[in-house]
């Protein structure tokens, strides 16, 4: 989190809940089956509830990435919720704060423990930043090994010159070698499901890697993303996406006709992240906050 804090959107920018519905109505036709709302928090918005028991009327996988600072784990497993990606950058209180801005490491560990006691299925996604928190994954493999959950380590994203990760960059390979180091047994395996993860195991516990900046697993990408305010991004490495909000706005058009925007859109997705960058007119990226991590 910047010191400065970020700029919140005006609540008129941002795609209403009947918007989302219709939109998630249109993918499903396409045949999408599995959906994720991220953050950021997810639950900060206001009646989330809601919006999570329709998507779940439409698709038979909904999953959600949250920090875990606001969490209700009996009404997600009422819900039913398939899974949870928890944000989880330290173990450490204090570098807990340092990283996040926000003294609640006890309130999410408290959740994190919850929905392992509740089994509601749950991952931790750990951004790894050399000199930041680099010397914590062996307690995050221990953390995940002693509780039977899947911790993810991330590539930070040196996107641009002022975003802070360009000196923490770790890649997936340093954090392999770093964790091999200690647990030499630790082998990869293989899922034949789509992925942005490359999967290990250390007996009988996960663990996944997640090159989001390598991008080596861009062959195997079948994902596509919206923007709250309605714009999809067929590549994370894209610098510009298909407007959809007034689409959404223009009494005019008909589903069928988003339906094909929509269509147009992945069909002209980029072999991979790297041939996206390349067609970049500017250096500069947006940022993760804008587009949910």
């Amino acid at each position: 989190m910047p010191a400065e804090g970020i700029q919140f959107s005006e609540r008129e920018d941002l795609l209403t809940y009947e918007e989302i519905i219709r939109l998630a109505q249109i993918f499903k036709s396409l045949g999408v089956n599995k959906v994720r709302i991220t953050g950021g928090e997810p639950f900060v918005r206001k009646d989330i509830e809601q919006l999570l028991r329709s998507l779940s009327d439409i698709f038979p996988s909904v999953h959600i990435t949250t920090n875990a600072t606001r969490l209700n784990v009996p009404l997600l497993n009422e819900i039913g919720i398939s899974s949870l990606n928890i944000s989880l950058d330290s173990l450490d209180r204090d570098k807990f704060f340092m990283i996040t801005r926000r003294d609640e490491s006890i309130k999410v560990m408290s959740n994190i423990h919850e929905c392992i006691k509740q089994n509601l299925s749950i991952k931790i996604n750990m951004v790894v930043m050399k000199g930041v928190n680099d010397m914590e994954i062996l307690d995050f493999v221990n953390f995940g090994i002693k509780h039977n959950v899947e911790v993810r380590f991330i590539e930070a994203m040196p996107f641009n010159e002022g975003d802070g990760n360009r000196d923490v960059f770790m890649s997936a390979i340093e954090i392999l070698e770093l964790i091999q180091s200690k647990y030499p047994e630790a082998v990869q395996y293989y899922d034949l499901k789509p992925s942005s993860a490359i999967h290990y195991k250390i007996g009988d516990s996960r663990f996944d890697i997640i090159p989001a900046y390598s991008r080596s697993l861009c062959g195997t990408c079948n994902r596509i993303r919206l923007t709250p305010k309605g714009e999809l991004l067929n590549c994370l490495y894209s610098q510009s996406g298909t407007e959809l909000r007034g689409l959404l706005r223009d009494s005019d058009v008909s589903d069928q006709q988003i339906l094909e925007v929509i269509q147009k859109s992945v069909f002209h997705k980029l072999k991979d992240g790297f041939e996206a960058e390349s067609e970049m007119t500017s250096n500069v990226f947006r940022s993760m906050t804008t587009i949910g991590g």
